[in-house]
């Protein structure tokens, strides 16, 4: 049988510090209502700070017949342990989704869903529209920004003015020409987008405050040459991607500021240059996520965003342009984390100093070390 000929694993992975109760009761409509063959698990990883609370909200959900993996803190720390990384997932951060990206490795799904616990799906296509990245190459419209970029924002109608989702290069935040054609690809990173509170950066979150009022585009695949940003909130990533997925450490201080808010935006360009070397494609569109965003302190969030915004906006340059090596992800990661240590070792500028190299030298040498505990994770007993 081919991928698409038996029955799908599907991992839906998300962290959290509630008790997700909320979450719960969106996906166990939806996978209740769901017609497919697809197995479908929930991976959902607490950390220090999740309420007992979480835990007698999976054991009712595991009663009622969902599949339900919330692995407590000291057996994720075990898993750690064995796998020879004690140290790769700090806590009390978000950075606890690689738990779950690792579990969904380890058990062999054929692909991950990437959520966030205040993101609830909107309509019955979630998994439908989500399985696009194992569907193999099929026909897709296909945009081409004239600069190399595009806003996926454009598919959306967006109050009280259009804007730029986060992680979207300032520099290329202007007017631009895109080409659509139709065209045949091979999805292995599919992106929906959001209804409610858009993904987008504190900086347009203070200053425009928007609200998606529906999807009106259609979908959409990049050319090869045409950039875009992925986040985790509702992404879906083929299992050959995972390796190329690991989802950086946040919290580096440089120059007096913590660097913060922007892991997933790292690995979305991460993986997606890596998809782009090996002839893959990313999608934008649906299925739609309702986002209903916690609570923040959005000038907090400013402050941690800032030095990211600098950094991203310099690698983003060097990425487009960078050519990498291998067949695989695994490959082709690892090539990328060499050649990032060395371009940053080249970029000047005003906030270029030996602190902010140093927050790139520490998330190459993270990549590398994911790649390792991936290698290790073959070992570990069903």
């Amino acid at each position: 049988m081919t991928t698409v000929d038996r029955p799908r694993h599907i991992d839906i992975v998300m962290t959290t510090i509630g008790d997700s109760a909320a979450f719960f009761d969106a996906y166990r409509g939806l996978i209740a209502r769901h017609r497919g063959d697809e197995r479908i698990r929930l991976v959902v990883v607490p950390d220090r700070k999740t309420p007992q609370a979480f835990f007698d909200v999976c054991e009712r959900a595991r009663a009622e017949g969902l599949d339900v993996l919330s692995p407590t803190v000291p057996e994720q720390d075990a898993l750690l342990n064995r796998l020879g990384a004690p140290t790769l997932v700090p806590y009390d951060s978000d950075n606890r989704r690689n738990i779950g990206y690792l579990l969904s490795w380890a058990a062999g799904a054929d692909l991950l869903i990437s959520v966030d616990d205040d993101n609830f799906p909107h309509g019955d296509d979630f998994f439908a529209e989500h399985l696009k990245v194992v569907a193999g190459e099929r026909s897709y419209r296909t945009v081409e920004g004239e600069s190399g970029w595009w806003n996926p924002c454009e598919l959306l109608d967006v109050t009280p003015m259009q804007v730029y989702p986060r992680g979207y290069p300032y520099r290329h935040r202007v007017p631009d020409r895109a080409t659509v054609t139709t065209g045949l690809a091979d999805v292995r990173i599919n992106a929906g987008l959001w209804l409610g509170d858009p993904d987008v950066d504190a900086i347009t979150r203070i200053a425009v405050g928007p609200e998606v009022r529906a999807l009106t585009g259609q979908e959409a695949v990049l050319a090869p040459g045409t950039w875009a940003p992925v986040n985790s909130q509702n992404t879906a990533v083929h299992r050959d991607a995972i390796p190329a997925y690991y989802f950086p450490r946040m919290g580096y201080r440089a120059t007096g500021q913590v660097i913060d808010r922007y892991a997933d935006i790292f690995s979305g360009y991460f993986v997606q240059a890596c998809a782009k070397h090996l002839g893959h494609a990313v999608r934008f569109g649906t299925p739609l996520a309702v986002h209903e965003r916690n609570d923040h302190n959005l000038l907090r969030d400013l402050q941690q965003e800032l030095p990211a915004i600098a950094v991203l906006d310099d690698v983003l340059a060097w990425l487009q342009g960078a050519k990498l090596d291998g067949t695989t992800y695994h490959e082709a990661y690892r090539s990328l984390s060499h050649q990032l240590q060395d371009a940053v070792e080249t970029m000047t500028g005003p906030m270029w100093n030996q602190e902010l190299r140093g927050f790139v030298h520490q998330m190459a040498h993270l990549m590398r070390q994911w790649l390792t505990v991936l290698d290790r994770s073959a070992d570990l007993a069903p």
